[in-house]
């Protein structure tokens, strides 16, 4: 059987002669996904529509499980990821097989018989199975399937948390690598299911079985491909992007024909990274299938030769002429065609960021130092009403001694000292109050005022806008909250009180929620979101950006703030972007 499968391996090389009809099957399924797609977001939009909501967001959870509405929405979810496991799972191998057995199949009969599997997945394992492969692995970096996941990931703010503490961090490489493996070991289910017509259980077994007594050439030969895939994206990125750039860069060029060359460049790696996925799925599929195939004692045949009607030299050759036209159009319209705003403000998360303890009057002053527009603060109230600028609902952490503030009298929260990450053989400063810190910022720096914790609340509201008030601070100030019932309060009684509404994900028209800024988690934020914000005339944040790729990426955007920890990074990352090099503002428009 391994002289078989080595023999099917070696075809390989010849599966190139499938590319256009994997690349007729994705186009014309992708646009299939996208119209039955855009279908069910309009009906989900429509029942937003009747219960009174513009948009669901991170605030609305309670909302999912406990009304009709809520519940219509999971179901069409459900209905979702069922369809891109017919599209994106069960067609590949069927796919794979049609190529491996010159079957011919159109992509409809493909399709068809996707859609006559799909009945296993009906039942509860054929879910979890489904919910697996959608959620579980994008969430922690490993998805290969689903095209509409692609991007999604865990949030940064878990990444970060996650990053800053060894143990939580050796706990998910675990648990990335039980994924892995038991990914592995039932990789045969779906194809047992679509081929053998199994049931998911008995598909499961097969599977495992299949595995455990192959499972050495079955792991060679997975490595073996996916060392091919990478050292094939290497290779595009450096001969497509990184060598022509850095040659250009060198190269004493006119600037309209070095920045015709650049788009050029950039544009022919933009379509070879939009291409690239849309044939390593099914190339993996057919790796998989040819495993399959061969481990069930099943020889595959010669591919042979494939006669395609389409012209595809005449198509490579139209391609050639669109992007050298556009190549030139966007050298003599640059910055028409390749825009950039320079009104992004870095906020400082928790005061300074990284400039010092968290929420510290020290903290922001650095920021004031550095000239840091903006930054965001975290308010509490402790048990005898006074207002504090403290994050966390226990003090463990940032003092070494356990309290809930808002438990404890302001005396008893004097008694607390911030541990001085900086210089922690100094004294750490005491727990500011709000009062202190409006005083220290006041005509120096803006804040973004998050009411936090249980005691946010209306009378937070009163109590924090008469601060305002009282100092002229109203228009400096802008209070932000997780809350979407608070923020509807503060648009209602104090509308010329500017307001944020922090959210984690949402959907549907997050610009018809009543509140003048959005401050969305990186993760759930498009430039078609962007726009629709902008042109309803409020204003968008992302939060918290924290590496210097994501700052990078978000700085070149159209966001009005970008809250962050590493703000002197982001302060050189914003310099650079608006007095550097082209290739940036080519880079943001073709691919990001």
């Amino acid at each position: 059987m391994r002289e078989k499968l080595k023999r099917s391996l070696r075809k390989d090389r010849m599966f190139f002669k499938v590319v256009p009809e994997i690349l007729i099957y994705q186009i014309i399924t992708k646009i299939m996904l996208f119209v039955i797609v855009m279908a069910l977001k309009q009906n989900a939009l429509w029942i937003l529509y009747r219960v009174g909501r513009g948009a669901l967001t991170s605030g609305d959870l309670p909302f999912l499980l406990r009304t009709k509405g809520g519940l219509a929405l999971v179901f069409i979810g459900i209905i979702v990821l069922i369809i891109y496991t017919v599209f994106d799972i069960n067609a590949m191998f069927i796919l794979a097989d049609s190529v491996l057995y010159q079957k011919n199949k159109s992509w409809w009969i493909v399709l068809k018989e996707a859609f006559v599997s799909l009945k296993y997945f009906t039942h509860p394992q054929g879910l979890f199975v489904t919910l697996y492969l959608s959620l579980l692995g994008p969430l922690i970096g490993t998805a290969v399937g689903f095209s509409f996941m692609v991007g999604f990931s865990a949030p940064n703010f878990v990444l970060t948390y996650i990053s800053s503490k060894p143990w939580l961090r050796t706990l998910v490489i675990l648990g990335v690598l039980l994924y892995v493996f038991v990914a592995g070991i039932y990789v045969f289910t779906i194809l047992n299911v679509v081929f053998q017509k199994e049931k998911i259980n008995v598909a499961m077994k097969s599977s495992r079985r299949m595995v455990t007594d192959n499972w050495r050439v079955f792991l060679s030969s997975m490595l073996f491909f996916l060392l091919k895939a990478f050292f094939v994206g290497l290779v595009l990125f450096v001969g497509l992007y990184g060598l022509p750039l850095n040659l250009i860069r060198l190269l004493p060029l006119p600037i309209v024909v070095s920045r015709a060359l650049k788009i050029l460049f950039v544009s022919v790696f933009s379509l070879a990274y939009f291409i690239y996925p849309l044939l390593l799925c099914p190339f993996l599929a057919i790796r998989i299938t040819t495993l399959y195939k061969a481990f069930s004692g099943e020889e595959t045949f010669d591919l042979g030769k494939r006669d395609y009607k389409i012209g595809w030299k005449r198509v490579a050759v139209v391609l050639t002429l669109v992007i050298g036209l556009f190549s030139v159009y966007g050298a003599i319209n640059f910055d028409e065609v390749f825009p950039i705003s320079n009104n992004t403000k870095i906020v400082a998360h928790r005061a300074g960021g990284n400039l010092g303890t968290e929420n510290t009057l020290s903290s922001l002053e650095k920021s004031i130092d550095h000239k840091i527009p903006v930054a965001e603060i975290d308010i509490q109230r402790t048990s005898d009403g006074k207002y504090i600028v403290c994050h966390d609902s226990n003090l463990k952490k940032t003092t070494g001694k356990a309290g809930n503030p808002t438990e404890l009298t302001f005396l008893e929260v004097e008694s607390y000292r911030l541990k001085n990450h900086i210089h922690p053989w100094e004294e750490g400063e005491k727990i500011s109050t709000l009062e202190e810190v409006l005083d220290a910022s006041k005509g120096k720096i803006e804040l973004f005022l998050e009411l936090k914790g249980a005691t946010a609340d209306e009378k937070m509201v009163r109590d924090v806008y008469e601060m305002l008030k009282q100092r002229d601070m109203v228009s400096s100030c802008t209070m932000i909250s997780f809350n979407y019932d608070l923020i509807e309060y503060i648009e209602r009684t104090y509308p010329e009180v500017e307001t944020g509404y922090l959210v984690y994900f949402s959907f549907g028209n997050l610009e018809e929620l009543d509140c003048d800024t959005y401050i969305v988690e990186t993760e759930c934020l498009s430039s078609d979101e962007i726009n629709r914000i902008h042109d309803s005339g409020k204003k968008v944040g992302v939060w918290t950006v924290n590496t210097s790729s994501e700052l990078n990426r978000w700085l070149l955007t159209p966001v009005d703030y970008v809250i962050t920890d590493e703000v002197l990074t982001a302060k050189v990352l914003k310099k650079y972007i608006y007095n550097g090099e082209d290739e940036q503002r080519i880079i943001q428009t073709l691919l990001m």
